[in-house]
């Protein structure tokens, strides 16, 4: 397994804060970013998790010039917000947009961005991912009346697939990376808040989008190799400019409660290797940083001006919300944080 590119520079502090009237008090964290073609401004949509309550949540969108400071345009009521719950409250989880995708082989244009989110449009038929598409970004239309997968959890990403790949389903045009769960009762659980339950990855494939998906199946837990309290949190498949699929893989360790991101790659979004030894590609910041205690990374790269951007949303706490270092006096606040990489993160040998 090769080593992968050093970083070239990472956020010492939060790139973008909920510093606006109807962000405050609340956390924000990336889900997707794009270079727009128009204005090669960079475009950010990030997630808000309201004060006021899961209902409340929102998908907001910014845009930068530089990467570093971001503007937050109004976007037709007074904010930046193009997306709310549907105002249902969620049996399991939350408002939650997870993954959005620009489809360049998508033949509609209407259809042309898609995403998938978390929510309960139906109160009879519970909370589950649902599906969602754009002409612009901007201006979102919900496909159905119900979830398309129901059960499991809302840490899920979609892609894509690579046009004629086949793979155990035979061909295909989208999966979805999903988070499920495996039985295990020798799993350190003083601090987990599932008990005996192992959290893995499982994959969804589709012949279209709004269609029929099929699964989950099975495709990456942790082994031998790792830790006994090592548990797969998310992982979000990204394409690559050679053919294959690279992965950030956001991985939870229960007996502290932290969480940060190793690199994967797949030639086919169904098996997976571990690279960069199996270290974080984005490990923890130093302590007394805002990213000291959690790193998840669920947004795709993405390539600008000869540099490859991750965003990410850096914390002081844990997963279970406790400080790291609680013996600090002062906390810092959490955000959305950045990290450069050349080029040469993007090429795999798969």
């Amino acid at each position: 397994m090769k080593k992968h590119p050093a970083l070239l520079e990472r956020s010492t502090q939060p790139i973008i804060q909920p510093d606006q009237l109807w962000e405050k008090g609340g956390r924000i964290s990336p889900v997707a970013a794009f270079a727009d073609e128009a204005s090669d401004d960079l475009l950010l949509y990030y997630f808000l998790r309201s004060r006021r309550g899961p209902q409340d949540n929102a998908l907001c969108l910014a845009r930068s010039s530089d990467g570093i400071n971001w503007t937050k345009p109004d976007y037709g009521l007074g904010d930046n917000i193009v997306m709310r719950s549907c105002g249902n409250p969620n049996a399991w989880g939350e408002f939650y947009p997870s993954s959005i995708i620009r489809d360049d082989h998508e033949p509609d244009a209407a259809q042309r961005w898609k995403m998938i989110y978390w929510d309960c449009p139906d109160l009879k038929l519970g909370s589950g991912i649902c599906l969602a598409t754009s002409p612009d970004g901007i201006q979102w239309n919900r496909l159905h009346s119900h979830p398309i997968i129901t059960g499991a959890n809302d840490a899920a990403s979609l892609i894509d697939m690579y046009p004629g790949a086949k793979t155990p389903f035979k061909e295909g045009t989208h999966f979805i990376h999903q988070q499920t769960f495996k039985h295990n009762p020798n799993l350190p659980t003083e601090r987990d808040n599932l008990t005996h339950m192992h959290r893995v990855i499982s994959v969804w494939q589709s012949k279209k989008f709004d269609g029929q998906w099929i699964g989950p199946v099975r495709i990456l837990e942790p082994d031998t190799k790792d830790a006994p309290d090592l548990q797969f949190y998310w992982l979000t498949a990204f394409k690559t400019p050679s053919g294959n699929y690279g992965g950030f893989l956001n991985c939870h360790h229960t007996i502290d409660q932290t969480m940060d991101v190793q690199l994967v790659s797949s030639k086919d979004g169904w098996l997976w290797t571990r690279e960069n030894d199996r270290d974080p590609i984005l490990p923890l910041g130093p302590r007394g940083r805002f990213d000291c205690g959690l790193v998840i990374s669920i947004a795709q790269p993405v390539i600008w001006r000869d540099r490859v951007f991750v965003f990410y949303q850096g914390r002081p706490t844990v997963h279970d919300a406790q400080p790291r270092y609680p013996e600090e006096k002062s906390q810092p606040d959490p955000g959305i944080g950045l990290a450069q990489f050349s080029l040469d993160f993007m090429k795999f040998t798969v």
